[in-house]
């Protein structure tokens, strides 16, 4: 569903007869409808259930059917698009936050940053974070060109999320104990990965899609 604050419609995604359709709600016809808020993994984001059970729609709001695919495909690369960014940011934000933290914790009278088993991760994890940058620009330039826009989407969705996933998941070890708890930052940036790998396909359902567009 799509639904700006403040707007008087909605347009809300359905099937009608097998495929794909939408359809413009008044706000009126929405509050019959029942909404109900989701307990999510990401506490920073808000999600609702829409239940249109027993709602009548007359024909006058359902939009051309001919580009009602069309329309949702464009919805999904661009939120595909926006979700890659928002992971390129997050994984920028959990590397510099465990760079803070390993150049003040001591252990053993050392800097833990020290120790080799903790820098090579976390160069591994800014290099995955330059690759997934490099594909969040090529993405957004490419957007609208005709199949090449396409692919350039799926793998910087791809690429942001293993680097988001591996960045944060580091995090996490690296901080201990306290990486686990809802204290630290760590664990935040960990749920948010795991919660936008499950919105429009994780690293690996985007590289299977991308089979099929290049290997052909």
């Amino acid at each position: 569903m799509l639904w700006a604050d403040g707007a008087d419609v909605a347009v809300v995604s359905v099937q009608l007869d097998g495929k794909p359709a939408l359809v413009m709600l008044e706000k009126a016809e929405l509050a019959k409808a029942s909404l109900r808020r989701e307990a999510i993994v990401d506490e920073t984001k808000r999600s609702f259930e829409l239940s249109l059970d027993g709602l009548t729609i007359a024909d006058t709001a359902l939009l051309d059917p001919a580009r009602a695919t069309a329309a949702l495909d464009h919805i999904d690369r661009a939120a595909m698009l926006l979700q890659s960014a928002e992971m390129c940011g997050g994984t920028q934000a959990v590397i510099d936050y465990t760079l803070d933290y390993l150049r003040t914790r001591k252990q053993f009278g050392k800097l833990i940053g020290e120790y080799q088993a903790l820098k090579h991760p976390m160069v591994d994890a800014y290099v995955s974070y330059e690759k997934a940058r490099s594909h969040l620009y090529s993405a957004a330039n490419a957007f609208g060109d005709q199949g090449q826009g396409e692919i350039a989407v799926r793998m910087a969705k791809a690429s942001a999320d293993k680097a988001y996933s591996f960045a944060a998941d580091r995090a996490v070890q690296f901080h201990g104990g306290f990486g686990f708890t809802r204290e630290c930052d760590a664990g935040l940036h960990r749920r948010a990965a795991i919660f936008h790998a499950s919105q429009h396909g994780d690293a690996a359902w985007h590289r299977s899609k991308l089979a099929d567009l290049l290997l052909v």
